[in-house]
């Protein structure tokens, strides 16, 4: 049985609040300190609590069982830099929910374009999510993890269409898994709701069943399909490890959220003209280029290309209800208008710098990739000084497990807010 890793959602409403987890210090790469089979009943363990949660039952049980496993595994670390304590590794963590997925017991259909349906989330047997999927010949889940590309097609073109027509390079095809979706009848939809909850949903449908490398998840868009997946990209800059526009415009997309997010065109118009001359400016150099680039030039950049879970330098610019978050920076959703933010960590003095404006509050998520969590942390918000140690919690990690804020490849182990005082500049009201 595949166990969803989201609750069960009623509406697009729950939907969208759903898609929103030196002395002797941690290393800062996301190195995997323990061996696959020492994580085997952990990986156990948080499957039967995502079971238990989701069935409502024995989730006590099973939150003492995930304990139980972790307490285990501090003997092995104890001479690590982890230092004993697994929630100091986020790359076991990440490995072990991976892991979880049980990918092996799965028999998915391969070396073809299939065509499918998903049932779940505001999903229903009357109403399912309608996609194409493609895996490699070869696929197996044991011998590693898989690129994954989010295909969202021209209108007027079926996915099982796009897939064999638009992604029929050689490497593509051994190296890839492709999945493309109904997109609803109105294209006006794409960019609402309904459009983008098909996408996400899609993503998260596929890597339940498929091994996906959760940092190597592209979102790819042909014709009209590019400026839907710039918009969404732009609204979940955290969720990909870049963006591919084929034979289509960008459309009104701002490249102030793809400060840590690659994007890759071919065939566009002036709006990607117009793009790539913003990102330069705003000195991102992450955008590439190329007029008359193939498929097997897409397959070349996606080689170069993957997430950056924990980046140094973080920019969001929020909206209502989204974005709202950017890596491991969080703030309330906004109506729009000059609100900005931008957030820089110095792991050498364990110190997160924050300045924004049209923002009062702001969230910072946790773990020893970012900053030694052995150490009191100090956050500067406009210059307001705040020192704290922020101690690591099992429960945010298993909260966030079950909510789909975490994956494998982006793991935090616990948050914490802050007021975002005035500058001189603002408003003399907070939160105008």
């Amino acid at each position: 049985m595949i166990i969803q890793r989201i609750p069960t959602l009623l509406g697009s409403v729950a939907l969208f609040s759903a898609l929103s987890l030196v002395s002797f210090a941690v290393m800062p790469a996301q190195d995997q300190l323990l061996k696959d089979s020492e994580l085997k009943n952990l990986a156990k363990s948080l499957a039967k609590y995502i079971e238990a949660r989701v069935d409502e039952k024995g989730v006590s049980d099973a939150t003492g069982d995930v304990a139980s496993n972790m307490a285990k595994l501090e003997r092995k670390l104890s001479k690590t830099p982890a230092q004993g304590d697994i929630l100091a590794s986020p790359g076991d963590i990440g490995r072990a929910i991976w892991l979880s997925y049980d990918y092996g017991r799965n028999r998915p259909k391969k070396g073809k374009v299939a065509e499918k349906k998903f049932v779940g989330s505001v999903f229903s047997k009357d109403n399912p999510l309608m996609y194409a999927v493609w895996a490699p010949s070869k696929y197996s889940a044991s011998s590693g993890s898989y690129p994954l590309v989010i295909c969202i097609p021209d209108e007027g073109v079926r996915p099982v269409d796009h897939l064999r027509d638009h992604w029929a390079d050689r490497g593509v095809q051994e190296g890839v898994i492709l999945a493309s979706p109904v997109m609803p009848e109105d294209s006006g939809a794409w960019s609402g709701r309904d459009g983008i909850g098909r996408v996400i949903v899609l993503m998260r449908a596929v890597y339940e069943e498929y091994g996906v490398d959760f940092n190597r998840i592209y979102l790819a868009g042909h014709g009209l399909g590019v400026a839907t997946a710039l918009g969404i990209a732009e609204k979940f800059p955290d969720r990909f490890a870049g963006v591919i526009g084929r034979s289509g415009d960008a459309g009104e997309a701002s490249p102030s959220n793809f400060r840590n997010l690659s994007t890759y065109f071919s065939g566009g118009g002036a709006q990607v003209t117009k793009f790539e001359e913003e990102v330069r400016r705003m000195g991102y150099s992450n955008c590439t280029v190329q007029p008359a680039g193939v498929t097997a030039d897409v397959w070349n950049w996606m080689g170069t290309v993957s997430r950056d879970s924990y980046p140094s330098q973080v920019t969001l610019i929020p909206g209502s209800p989204f974005p709202k978050r950017a890596y491991w920076l969080e703030v309330p959703p906004s109506e729009g208008g000059s609100s900005r933010i931008s957030a820089q960590v110095d792991r050498g003095t364990n110190t997160v710098t924050v300045e924004g404006s049209g923002i009062t509050e702001f969230t910072i998520h946790f773990n020893d990739l970012l900053l030694d969590m052995s150490k009191p942390i100090v956050v500067v918000a406009n210059g307001q000084k705040h020192e704290d140690l922020i101690p690591r919690s099992r429960a945010v990690v298993l909260a966030s497990l079950f909510s789909g804020a975490c994956d494998p490849g982006r793991v935090f182990v616990n948050a914490k807010s802050y007021h975002l005082p005035l500058l001189a500049a603002d408003p003399e009201d907070e939160g105008k």
